[in-house]
């Protein structure tokens, strides 16, 4: 009889959290590229085992984090562990928070998707072309510092970036991981199937899931450190979008939070309007926020009013106006797209203060047909031509489609006994004075013979009325 010994096993294997070590550098363009081959991404496809690939990944990722934490220390935003007041060592979510936030008149929430890096919002672009600032929360973090709080403060507003992924706490690696990590940390050897989630081993206090997360982030930073007169404006993304919405979407929580709000982008949310139960909200969501979706038109195209868009494809319903992403495709790629826009926009409604409501959008496709102009820019000339000529000629092939339709209606009528069989018929003229026993007789009893159940027979110089349900 054979065994095989735990220690038989294939160890797992361990890569070092070192870009350089794995074999890459950051170029002058801040972009990540192999050592070996300039003109090379990383390469997951190291060797067939999908399991050292992973363990290396998860090493890389561990060197990304590390390049992205030290950079954001370069741009003074300070280390926050929730809940606050926890150990180092104990179970806890980390955030970024500007040092002097009691200080701020105008304050930004970032929060990112929940299945991300913290502090990275598509690792396809911080790890490829785009390199690490635009692939990360940098971009945003930078071009903030450069905005003014408000029309009589030009200090730039302070800073909170959640961290609403990095929840499943690591206890050897004391840190948080994202849902997808979680996986690729150290095994006992490479072929056990992995860790499974221990409420009490993996959770971290008021803050096992993104909901919770959020909760947290407003009750134990917001509430607490930030000044009560303050204005607040949120940049949410993803499913931690509708997290943010169902948060403040409770008279309660309005009533604590709502006057301090101002603004808010929702990016790749889907939140139905329908469940706005508090009107406090519901109004602010009209006013002072709007929404980017991934659609086919270009960037800041509108797409839906405040109410919606029926007769747009794809989720409208956002409560507020949306708008369209741009060449964005999917939702991790949202906030990259679309940043100059949403920071422009908030810097907007920061000048102006109270006074600022949503503007009346014109929604491309509705009856009077007008397209805006700057989507007319956008598209050129020939797109314009070739799309006001499908508007006009829609009406006439709506009518061509009818008219076919109720032909092809009345020749299945006719053609009823047939039972619909698609095989080309073998048409016999008939006349209709023949007899018994006639010639044509014949020549139908020779088509039946040939392909039978496919004869048609027409009957010439005689009328047929078909009354409807017949």
């Amino acid at each position: 009889m054979f065994r095989r010994r735990w220690s038989g096993l294939p160890a797992d294997p361990i890569f070092p959290a070192n870009i350089s070590e794995l074999g890459y550098f950051i170029n002058e363009d801040d972009e990540i590229r192999s050592l070996e081959n300039a003109d090379y991404y990383f390469h997951y496809f190291l060797t067939k085992n999908e399991r050292y690939n992973d363990r290396r990944r998860f090493a890389y990722n561990e060197a990304i984090g590390n390049v992205v934490h030290s950079r954001l220390d370069a741009e003074s935003l300070a280390p926050l562990r929730l809940p606050v007041g926890t150990k180092p060592i104990d179970p806890h979510v980390s955030i970024r928070i500007s040092p002097d936030l009691p200080e701020r008149s105008r304050v930004v929430l970032i929060v990112g998707e929940d299945n991300q890096q913290f502090g990275v919002l598509a690792h396809r672009v911080l790890g490829g072309k785009g390199g690490i600032t635009k692939g990360s929360i940098l971009n945003l973090v930078q071009a903030l510092k450069k905005q003014p709080s408000s029309s009589t403060d030009p200090t730039p507003p302070g800073i909170i970036i959640a961290n609403p992924s990095e929840l499943w706490w690591w206890p050897e690696g004391k840190r948080g991981l994202t849902p997808v990590d979680r996986h690729y940390i150290p095994m006992t050897s490479a072929v056990h199937l992995g860790r499974a989630y221990d409420k009490a081993r993996n959770g971290i206090p008021k803050n096992i899931t993104t909901a919770e997360h959020v909760k947290c982030v407003f009750e134990e930073v917001v509430d607490k450190l930030v000044g009560k007169d303050v204005k607040l404006d949120i940049i949410a993304v993803g499913n931690s979008a509708e997290e943010v919405e169902k948060y403040l979407n409770d008279d309660e929580v309005w009533k604590k939070f709502g006057t301090m709000m101002g603004a808010m982008v929702v990016l790749g949310g889907f939140y139905h309007s329908d469940e706005f139960k508090c009107e406090g909200f519901k109004q602010f969501m009209q006013e002072r926020a709007r929404a980017y979706a991934i659609h086919h038109t270009p960037l800041d195209n509108p797409i839906a009013e405040s109410f919606g868009n029926p007769g747009a494809l794809g989720f409208t319903s956002f409560g507020c106006p949306a708008f369209s992403a741009g060449e964005a495709n999917m939702t991790e790629l949202v906030l990259i797209e679309t940043h100059h826009s949403v920071l422009n926009w908030l810097e907007n409604v920061a000048l102006l203060g109270e006074a600022y409501r949503n503007e009346d959008v014109q929604i491309y496709g509705d009856d009077d047909g007008v397209i805006p102009e700057e989507v007319l820019q956008a598209w050129g000339e020939k797109d314009v031509e070739e799309t006001e000529k499908h508007m006009k000629g829609t009406e006439k092939d709506m009518e061509e489609v009818e008219a076919e339709i109720k032909k092809d209606e009345l020749h299945a009528l006719e053609d009823g006994n047939s039972g619909h069989d698609s095989t080309p018929k073998k048409e016999v003229a008939v006349s209709k004075e023949s007899s018994p026993g006639s010639s044509q007789d014949s020549r139908v009893a020779a088509a039946e013979k040939e392909d039978e159940g496919n004869v048609v027979l027409k009957v010439k110089d005689l009328k047929v009325t078909v009354e409807d349900g017949e």
